[in-house]
């Protein structure tokens, strides 16, 4: 529990970054943790629930979660053997209708 702790931390300080100006950052460690550990913490601690799906070329599936109250989101590289990675997170999720390139839509 300790290590999902570690990577909540982490998806805590992804978030807070994301409100910062864009600019270039050192490469930091992918927090990983199991899979499911991963979308239980992502519910009960930020709302987030997954919104969509797709796979990778090196047969990762690439998973987001967002929360429509919070507008929070956290996406998640999860591997064949279950270990999830969050590679990315952040606030102002907008979910677009298939077809639409109208941010607003």
């Amino acid at each position: 529990m300790r290590e999902l702790g570690l990577a909540l931390a982490a998806l805590a300080t992804l978030a807070a970054g994301a409100a910062k100006a864009e600019e270039a950052a050192p490469a930091v460690p992918r927090p990983c943790h199991d899979y499911k550990a991963l979308v239980t913490a992502l519910d009960k601690r930020y709302g987030e629930a997954p919104v969509s799906l797709g796979m990778q070329n090196n047969g990762h599936a690439l998973q987001v979660f967002a929360s429509a109250e919070s507008g929070s989101w956290t996406v998640l590289s999860v591997a064949p053997d279950g270990t999830g990675c969050i590679v990315a997170a952040g606030r102002h999720w907008q979910t677009r209708k298939p077809g639409t390139s109208d941010p607003a839509a």
